[in-house]
């Protein structure tokens, strides 16, 4: 049989302590949602390991996984900072999910150099009016392309040619590096609602793709969001993308799946997270 390649999460939580979206403090639910996609990937695959920073590290020691602590500098812009890193420090193939992918099944990652969720459908409404920030500062690097037209959704991405994850991992490094050079020129896009890291990320990817005429793999096959929808029901996979998952209801229902699907690790979870929402409630009546 062949072997799975292993699976990795990452978790930054300085954004979302520092009002991401503009929501305020979304620490709890995330840490609930991370404990659940963890846990039902762990019920298929043998490897997992899940990168955070110390703050997660708190709440997320004791999964059934190997949780790593990995550095970085801190930005409430770059969420995807520690999902860099844990992709750069890989030495063997690997897939990895953000942490409001979940996995019902067990998936068979097979593909050739590299995998990704799916082609983004929403090229022109959040992509093309970033690209008159970013076409400014990245026109000079030779993978860049102006107006590709279309993107991925890295909610899932893996890669089995390591040598282009080295690609990626420098070109990514280059459009960081420039964005933070200029992001005081960008505030009038975050003020909009657009968000860099889908550029950075995402764009940067499929431009480099493009430039070097790499046809990568994708999970969810479709024309439309439709049948990338269908796509992912049948194999048992979902992902919250956006501030969807952040909606009450929805935190509500992962907590409750949590302690029905592993209570025993829900508790172990929720223990922390209560020792948390009691300091941080002291620390208000000082």
């Amino acid at each position: 049989m062949k072997q799975q390649p292993k699976i990795i999460y990452s978790l930054d939580t300085y954004p979302l302590i520092n009002n991401r979206w503009h929501m305020g403090n979304r620490l709890k639910e995330t840490i609930y949602m991370t404990s659940l996609s963890v846990l039902q990937s762990h019920m298929w695959y043998p490897e997992i390991e899940l990168f955070v920073d110390e703050t997660a590290y708190k709440f997320l020691y004791m999964l059934p996984c190997k949780v790593t602590l990995i550095s970085h500098d801190s930005d409430p812009d770059l969420w995807m900072k520690v999902k860099m890193a844990a992709i750069e420090c890989q030495n063997t193939p690997f897939v990895h999910l953000d942490t409001d992918v979940f996995l019902s099944n067990n998936i068979d990652f097979d593909f050739s150099q590299i995998i990704i969720e799916r082609q983004e459908f929403s090229y022109k409404g959040h992509y093309k009016p970033q690209l008159k920030f970013f076409n400014k500062y990245m026109k000079h690097l030779s993978f860049w392309n102006n107006d590709l037209g279309t993107s991925y959704s890295c909610g899932v991405v893996g890669f089995q040619d390591l040598e282009l994850r080295d690609k990626y991992i420098e070109s990514y490094n280059q459009v960081e590096e420039l964005f933070k050079l200029y992001k005081q020129n960008y505030r009038a896009f975050k003020q909009n609602g657009y968000e860099p890291c889908i550029v950075i990320e995402q764009y940067t990817l499929a431009c480099l793709l493009d430039y070097l005429q790499v046809k990568p793999n994708l999970l969810l096959k479709g024309k439309d969001m439709y049948e990338q929808a269908k796509n992912a029901k049948n194999i048992g996979f979902s992902h919250l993308f956006g501030v969807k998952k952040y909606e009450e209801n929805v935190s509500n229902l992962i907590e409750e799946r949590l302690e029905k699907i592993f209570p025993y690790w829900y508790h172990q979870v929720k223990n922390e997270v209560d020792k948390y929402s009691y300091d941080n409630s002291m620390a208000l009546c000082f």
